[in-house]
């Protein structure tokens, strides 16, 4: 114990950019610290992408300034990261998963009272049980999306989602051809392997907490019954309340297109929100698609590849990483959100969109039937069902939706309460 707050040491990646995980990772040691002596070990995902690391300077700055130190880091050898930016495979995840000892951490200090993982990351989980089991302190690990999927089927829908990134991103066919058979391997046919190795690294800790029912849901069988669930443990804070009524005072009608509400990504659905851009673009002569979220060259290129494919040319804006109040500004003068989504466990997109007054439609996976079931300005269609969903699209364009009505949840603080209390209840042990 230093200055009477007890010593907690945390493993996270809590960098924004990297979407609503990195922010509620640092939303949690902005609290943590209030109540903690609390350091922090950055696994080594960040340092594999340096360009995140480096856009995210001032966020670990900010941190330090509230006082949380920068305690160590993770790390794996160094032809594992080198070959997957020349290859653009996940060979990091797959190597650690085969080979676990590959993992070294290095860390300053000892005597910490509890450990504290804030991701559900392999980078993460897997970091933070070596501490726990080298210290012997007591540890919890926090989930956001599940680290694997109880069911085949939401897990093969997952995979069709990467393979037709690949496809319809492709440059050759020899090219595609082996891409698609990395994701597959990875996704599918390692998939024992990754479950396993979660289930080890999880057994280290001794309080396993989701964020939502729906990160227990999605994991299925026994962890339904072990997982301590906030349910929902996201909310939007006092100061992003605040600027969303500035945005919705200052805002100026509705402009002529629509916004993909998740990250850049294949699992967040984004080629399918192209193709359902491109079957609304034949009726809506000047609608636009616009797409936020910190892309790397690799991406950008490939996203380039696909709206040259689809005959997209001229229709789809990429903004790249803009801050959280542009966004604001950008959603609530949208038409519609298109939402895709195969994985969340509460996206903080469509509350936003919500809180802006914007209607979303998006994918019925477990984290939005949950959350969102019901909700005004929330429509739902079944996983690939592309049709419907630019029905329910083209419904909105044309002003047959409910006003939107962000559902009725816990505030920032009483979240923040339990998680805090939970970190209690964990030194107590």
């Amino acid at each position: 114990m230093e200055n009477g707050k007890p010593r907690v040491l945390t493993v996270a990646t809590p960098l924004p950019a990297t979407g609503g995980g990195g922010l509620r990772a640092l939303r949690s040691l902005e609290e943590y610290v209030k109540h903690f002596d609390v350091s922090l070990v950055l696994p080594w995902e960040p340092w594999i992408e340096r360009e995140l690391l480096e856009s995210s300077v001032a966020d670990l700055r900010r941190l330090e300034s509230l006082g949380v130190k920068i305690g160590g880091y993770s790390r794996v050898p160094w032809p594992l990261p080198a070959l997957a930016r020349l290859t653009g495979l996940g060979l990091v995840n797959v190597a650690t998963q085969l080979a676990p000892r590959l993992v070294r951490v290095e860390r300053a200090g000892a005597g910490w009272e509890a450990v504290v993982a804030l991701h559900e990351n392999w980078d993460t989980v897997h970091t933070g049980g070596l501490i726990a089991r080298e210290t012997g302190a007591p540890s919890m690990v926090l989930l956001q999306l599940p680290p694997f999927y109880g069911s085949r089927e939401r897990l093969l829908n997952i995979v069709k989602a990467l393979l037709l990134w690949r496809e319809l991103g492709k440059t050759s066919e020899p090219d595609a051809i082996l891409e698609k058979t990395e994701a597959v391997s990875r996704l599918v046919s390692l998939d024992p392997v990754r479950k396993r190795r979660f289930a080890e690294a999880l057994e280290k800790y001794k309080l396993i907490v989701g964020v939502t029912r729906a990160t227990a849901v999605e994991m299925g069988g026994e962890w339904e019954g072990r997982v301590v669930c906030l349910n929902p443990g996201v909310a939007l804070d006092s100061e992003d309340l605040q600027l969303i009524n500035r945005v919705k005072a200052e805002a100026r009608g509705r402009g002529d297109y629509i916004v993909f509400g998740g990250r850049p990504v294949a699992d967040k659905g984004l080629p399918e929100a192209l193709i359902i851009f491109k079957a609304l673009s034949k009726r809506y002569a000047g609608l636009k698609l616009v797409v936020t979220g910190r892309m790397t060259p690799r991406v950008k290129w490939r996203l380039g590849v696909m709206v040259r494919r689809l005959g997209l040319e001229g229709r789809v804006l990429f903004t790249g990483f803009i801050p959280r109040e542009e966004r604001f500004r950008v959603v609530a003068s949208s038409r519609l959100v298109l939402y895709p989504s195969h994985v969340d466990a509460f996206p903080y997109a469509v509350l936003e969109s919500l809180h802006l007054g914007t209607p979303v439609v998006a994918y019925g996976i477990p984290a939005i039937k949950i959350h969102f079931k019901g909700t005004p300005g929330v429509s739902m269609v079944d996983e690939w069902d592309l049709e419907a969903m630019a029905t329910e699209a083209s419904n909105i364009l044309e002003g047959r939706f409910e006003p939107p009505q962000p559902p009725r949840l816990k505030t920032w603080d009483e979240i923040m309460g339990e998680e805090v209390s939970l970190i209690y209840r964990l030194l107590k042990e």
